[in-house]
């Protein structure tokens, strides 16, 4: 039994590599931003501050606490499954405002 493929073999990371680009390059200025010098990218975040965040998720997934990575991650993956990002804004800075809340007084 032949079971040759002509199907490209794809590894996680491509697949998410691809869904990202996908993903980032429907949100209006992460193509600006993205091949912006150092000089216009302040000016640029505050015009297109849904890009600013959508990088921003993007470049920051892992951390120390695994809830503040699970609060990352969860923006992320509604992020590639092209959810409206003000709405995905808006659940990652309710749930980063009830962390720094419970965690105020931490050690």
């Amino acid at each position: 039994m032949n079971t040759s493929s002509n199907a490209t073999v794809m590894s996680n990371r491509d697949f998410y590599r691809q869904r990202e680009y996908a993903a980032l390059h429907r949100i209006p200025g992460v193509y600006e931003l993205i091949h912006s010098n150092v000089d216009q990218r302040l000016s640029l975040e505050k015009k297109y501050p849904d890009a600013g965040f959508a990088l921003f998720i993007v470049s920051n997934l892992f951390f120390h606490d695994r809830e503040l990575t699970n609060i990352h991650m969860n923006a992320y993956t509604d992020i590639l499954d092209g959810g409206n990002i003000v709405d995905i804004r808006f659940r990652y800075e309710l749930d980063m405002k009830n962390y720094v809340e419970r965690h105020l007084w931490d050690d």
